[in-house]
């Protein structure tokens, strides 16, 4: 009888056949189960925490996809990958712009500007309308991105030319709010939101970005 050192025998539970069998039944559970995706996870996520994060994205992915289904299969006319992708991507931008900076209803965008008056909306209504604060759609409400106001309140000084710069190009409110939150080679790879403070730079790399002719 051959007798085998330990690490030898823990090496032969751990073949590169072994794993493939694990995945391929993992893999088996995906396409079986709607639940699969969520079942594999919390079985990996339990044999190692290093993990979690990433398979919490995989879960995210997977419920996202869940929920657009009935809204993609109600369609007239078949959806492009691409155009999939587009929409997944700007939704996630603004959920992540909502999650770093706030997209406040009108009532707290007013009571950050410092209105005391009973209908507080009205203040951020008007002062969008008059081209002075950036307001964006979001469903059936116009919510104020908090990326705007500085740490007193006041709106940056570049909001309103930018705003204007955008309507000049025909350019809608949620165009220019997502720029400011991308990177911008012509702010050497800044967000135009964390350069509020330079207002030329700023207006230059969205004149730029627009195609503003000088």
């Amino acid at each position: 009888m051959t007798l085998h050192p330990p690490h030898a025998r823990n090496q032969s539970h751990n073949r590169p056949d072994d794993r493939q069998d694990a995945l391929d039944k993992a893999l088996q559970l995906i396409g079986q189960q709607d639940d699969g995706v969520e079942l594999l996870v919390e079985a990996l996520a339990r044999r190692s925490q290093t993990l979690a994060p990433a398979l919490d994205a995989v879960v995210n992915a997977q419920r996202s996809l869940d929920a657009l289904r009935p809204a993609l299969a109600s369609l007239p006319t078949a959806v492009t990958p691409e155009l999939a992708q587009g929409a997944m991507a700007t939704e996630n931008a603004w959920r992540s712009m909502e999650r770093e900076f706030g997209l406040l209803r009108a009532q707290d965008a007013s009571k950050t500007l410092g209105s005391r008056a009973k209908g507080r909306s009205t203040l951020a209504h008007d002062r969008r309308e008059s081209g002075q604060l950036l307001g964006v759609r979001r469903g059936n409400a116009v919510l104020y991105p908090g990326f705007q106001f500085d740490r007193n309140g006041d709106v940056h000084q570049v909001i309103p030319a930018l705003i204007h710069l955008a309507r000049q190009t025909r350019r809608s409110d949620e165009d220019l709010a997502q720029w400011i939150c991308l990177p911008s080679g012509y702010l050497d790879g800044d967000r135009p939101v964390d350069r509020m403070q330079d207002a030329d730079a700023v207006l230059a790399a969205a004149r730029g970005h627009f195609g503003v002719e000088w």
